[in-house]
């Protein structure tokens, strides 16, 4: 491979991770928190676990502390004004007491991202302007019945 063909490949992919890098939605569990970062953990009674997001993603990895089985569409993740995120799973799991398993989901609307972002962004700059509105917002995630609080961030 000649030297102008591996410059133009290492340039082109760190664009595009700079790129992918920019999309990530970063959390804090508390609002006076002063670091967020990428990846949150939480526990409720019966649930514990991280997730993970992007403007196209929410990844959450989740174990069942419960008696009772858990399916991923028992799920529901809203803003302080309490409208919905709609949260589609790519098929349904069940997660036996005990079990732990990752589990991705992708926004249920076609034209929009999560988090009321758009589905892909030119630029880090154009990410960062357009999600500039989740700088501390709060946001409820219930699982199974059980909410957890968090905070995003950028």
């Amino acid at each position: 491979m000649n030297f102008f063909l591996k410059q133009t490949l290492l340039v082109l992919f760190t664009f595009g991770a700079s790129v992918l890098s920019a999309q990530s939605i970063r959390f804090k569990s508390d609002f006076e928190d002063a670091k967020s970062s990428t990846a949150l953990k939480f526990e409720t009674a019966s649930f514990s676990g991280s997730f993970s997001a992007t403007n196209t993603s929410f990844t959450i990895k989740i174990k069942n502390s419960s008696d009772s089985v858990w399916s991923n569409t028992e799920i529901q993740l809203v803003d302080f004004s309490n409208k919905a995120v709609p949260l589609c799973p790519g098929n349904t799991i069940v997660l036996d007491p005990g079990e732990t398993k990752r589990i991705t989901y992708s926004s249920c609307s076609g034209d929009r991202g999560l988090f009321r972002l758009k589905s892909s962004y030119s630029s880090k700059a154009s990410f960062k302007e357009d999600a500039l509105f989740l700088c501390g917002k709060e946001w409820k995630l219930t699982v199974g019945g059980e909410t957890f609080t968090f905070y995003t961030d950028i």
